[in-house]
């Protein structure tokens, strides 16, 4: 297979079958390990600084301290298994499961897509019917029964009160849903606000599927891509508006994987949306936020929106934005591990995003992200871990500059704050 077709096939439409005929899949550089990275390289001079990556970059290898953990232990592991070589035991299976899938070897290395071949190794797993860590199948059965991750069996009062029909479609999303509703009113009414034609799914809203993706679960999460597809149709909505960096991810490349061709709508993240009215002159943020905050870059946005949301802050008087020592491409886990590692290994999930936190806690004493998942972690975090930090939204914080009073959550049936 020429490098070129190698490429396009860990970019775009793989298939199970197609990475089992990887004989040669790692040049073994150990750049997603140690220094790096290698690739891209001439053999004539080292690659561009712009491709430094830090010291300290992939978390399960910074919490479990050996290589098998990296992306070219898997990805050895991950041939092996294809080939049948090696029995898939219950040590093989956390080895792939504690992947962060935070993407930061995908950085590292573009020509071979290590997390595209980690995922393959957890879909051959699932195929094998091998036992997943728990509580994966209780996660499972909660996105097929009742359509959310967390088994509750009626929404939450965070539907928007939006039209069933328009241009563009808010897809809320189960955190915002259920965790954190006053996030998702916000979004609506600042839509609103800019005069976007918008519209929700309301109570027909189900979850993304994303847990049954990273799982490995490929026959579960093509029912959902499929099913959840169907319903933004008719809506007909030519765009789709997600405020989760997870549903982001999901919609954006993973929903084309699963029906293996483009979809019918532009996929957006929420501050792709929010800048572009800024610079339009739709939204315009007038009163001062006089303090300083950093932004914590989610995995799932760091390469595909990273500059938004730094135009949204800068759009802002008054506020200031100190960068942490990580961020961008080479932005860190906060914990949550494509939530894979918050409900599997907790202990991991809590060093992830201690080590977060307190990154955030010296360039300032606010954080700002664009992802309720990442929210919620780095939030719980700094309480568990006692480090002094204010976590917030970036959603939250332009309501702010914008003025939108908190009667909005009240009006739309919320009596308290999250």
């Amino acid at each position: 297979m020429a490098y070129n077709d190698r490429q396009t096939l860990a970019q775009e439409k793989w298939t199970l079958d197609q990475f089992k005929e990887w004989q040669d899949i790692c040049l073994n550089c150990g750049a997603c390990a140690a220094h790096g990275p290698i690739i891209p390289h001439n053999n004539e001079e080292l690659p561009p600084s712009e491709w430094n990556s830090p010291e300290r970059k992939c978390p399960s290898l910074e919490y479990y301290k050996f290589k098998t953990f990296a992306g070219q232990g898997r990805l050895a592991l991950a041939v092996n298994v294809f080939q049948d070589k090696i029995p898939v035991t219950a040590n093989l299976t956390n080895i792939m499961y504690t992947c962060a899938s935070c993407g930061v070897c995908n950085e590292i290395c573009p020509a071979y897509q290590p997390l595209q071949v980690i995922l393959a190794a957890k879909e051959d797993i699932c195929a094998r019917g091998e036992k997943l860590p728990e509580p994966l199948p209780e996660l499972f059965a909660n996105m097929e029964s009742v359509g959310n991750l967390f088994g509750l069996d009626q929404r939450a009062k965070a539907v928007p009160k939006l039209p069933a029909t328009g241009e563009y479609l808010y897809f809320t999303g189960c955190y915002t849903s259920y965790l954190l509703p006053k996030i998702g009113y916000v979004n609506a009414e600042i839509l609103r606000q800019a005069g976007v034609d918008v519209c929700h799914m309301g109570e027909d809203e189900t979850c993304c599927g994303e847990v049954a993706r990273q799982a490995g679960n490929t026959e579960l999460f093509r029912k959902i891509a499929l099913s959840n597809i169907e319903k933004v149709k008719k809506t007909g909505a030519k765009k789709i508006i997600v405020s989760c960096a997870h549903c982001y991810k999901t919609w954006k490349e993973a929903y084309p994987w699963a029906i293996q061709e483009e979809l019918p709508f532009e996929v957006l993240h929420i501050t792709e949306m929010f800048s572009q009215l800024i610079q339009n002159g739709q939204l315009i943020p007038t009163i001062p936020v006089e303090r300083t905050v950093t932004y914590h870059d989610p995995c799932f946005l760091r390469s595909q929106a990273n500059e938004q949301p730094r135009a949204i802050l800068e759009s802002i008087p008054g506020l200031q934005l100190a960068e942490m020592e990580r961020n961008g491409r080479w932005s860190y886990c906060c914990g949550a591990g494509a939530k894979i590692a918050l409900n599997c290994y907790p202990d991991y999930a809590a060093e992830i995003g201690k080590e977060r936190a307190e990154e955030a806690a010296r360039a300032s004493s606010e954080v700002v992200t664009a992802c309720p998942v990442c929210y919620n972690q780095l939030r719980f975090t700094a309480t568990a871990e006692n480090i002094s930090l204010k976590v917030n939204d970036i959603s939250l914080l332009l309501a702010e500059s914008l003025g939108l009073s908190q009667d909005i959550y009240v009006q739309g049936g919320m009596n308290h704050e999250e």
